[in-house]
């Protein structure tokens, strides 16, 4: 049987006329689709290697899970909750404080054979928003719970009410007070702004990412045909406004899975991959007959395009093709092994963290 192969996109998406891909083998015979991402922006050196742990370790989270016997929804939760106690990434523990110097929470999670979903935002004081969000899909007649009120499911749950500090990095603290003094600057110039690289240590690297999973699951009973799933969460945006939810929680925009279509986990200014709907639109190109990988740039060019914004998104489709490609100067993700962890920098192929799992 010819391998498959997955192809990582890293050229801008203002350039996608000539794009860049990168390919590699990957087992056809293999029943199981994953990748996971750490966020997209422009991740300084002194936090790449981090990431790179990050991304590996929820990556061999889920291959663990599937291979113990967990569905595909399982999967999804056992990456998306280390990286969530994971600080390094903007989700769960050391995500970012909005205006009031608060950790506000987002996440979504959804399946693409019955179309279900669930999503929560803008809750305090729990650390795996994602896990919340599956009890939503899982106990509710509903889709999306938000602040209070999804506090309140959760308790009922039985999810441990954290002490708001325990969710809190010493180091927002300080990004917090640099926001303050800059003029609470506008979130979208995070993603395109270029860091110091050549810092090592201090106060420089400040910004963390969304994270998020995407998983397809071959049914041989069924035929051999592919389910899938997908789970993004996050701590939003630096000195966002109380209250506020970008992309990430909102199904069809940073979270979407439809077996007919696609399974897409987004990352990057939240307010655009809202505006455009971006996962529900990757998964209808698809349904339409486009290739993925093509649903997936066109997506990000038009972004670009039309908002002048910048993401990252990571999806797989029904037949088991997979795709990640970003606009931002880098993104990290995780992916079969070979291909394991790229941290790459748009423009060109050259990868600077490349680990086996």
């Amino acid at each position: 049987m010819k391998p498959i192969q997955l192809h990582f996109s890293t050229t801008p998406s203002d350039k996608l006329a000539n794009p860049c891909l990168a390919a590699c083998d990957i087992d056809a015979s293999s029943d199981i689709r994953l990748l996971v991402h750490g966020g997209a922006w422009d991740i300084p050196l002194v936090l790449q290697e981090a990431h790179a742990r990050g991304v590996r370790d929820a990556w061999q989270a889920a291959m663990a899970a599937w291979r113990n016997g967990s569905d595909g929804l399982g999967v999804v939760l056992a990456a998306l909750e280390v990286l969530e106690r994971d600080p390094t990434f903007d989700a769960g523990r050391g995500s970012f404080l909005n205006e009031c110097g608060e950790v506000e929470l987002d996440a979504g999670i959804m399946e693409g054979e019955h179309l279900r979903a669930g999503a929560v935002a803008g809750i305090r004081n729990f650390l795996h928003p994602s896990r919340i969000a599956f009890d939503v899909m899982e106990k509710t007649n509903h889709a999306f719970l938000i602040g209070a009120g999804a506090e309140q499911f959760a308790l009922k749950c039985g999810h441990e009410s954290l002490p708001a500090e325990e969710l809190v990095d010493p180091r927002e603290r300080e990004v917090f007070a640099r926001w303050l003094a800059a003029g609470k600057p506008d979130a979208k110039v995070f993603f395109a702004a270029p860091v110091n690289q050549s810092v090592r240590s201090g106060p420089e690297p400040e910004k963390r990412g969304t994270v998020g999973v995407v998983v397809a699951l071959r049914n041989r009973a069924e035929g051999g045909r592919w389910c899938l799933f997908a789970g993004t969460s996050t701590g939003g945006t630096p000195g966002k406004m109380q209250g506020r939810v970008g992309d990430v929680p909102v199904i069809g925009a940073g979270v979407y899975a439809d077996n007919e279509g696609a399974a897409v986990s987004c990352t990057g200014w939240g307010e655009g991959l809202l505006r455009i709907a971006a996962g529900q639109r990757i998964s209808a190109a698809v349904k339409a007959g486009m290739p993925l990988s093509n649903a997936v740039n066109e997506t990000l060019a038009d972004l670009w395009r039309r908002m002048d914004g910048r993401a990252g998104i990571i999806a797989v489709d029904g037949s088991g093709n997979m795709a990640a490609a970003f606009s931002t100067p880098y993104m990290a993700f995780a992916g079969p092994a070979g291909v394991a962890l790229h941290l790459q920098r748009s423009g060109g192929c050259d990868t600077v963290r490349r680990q086996d799992p």
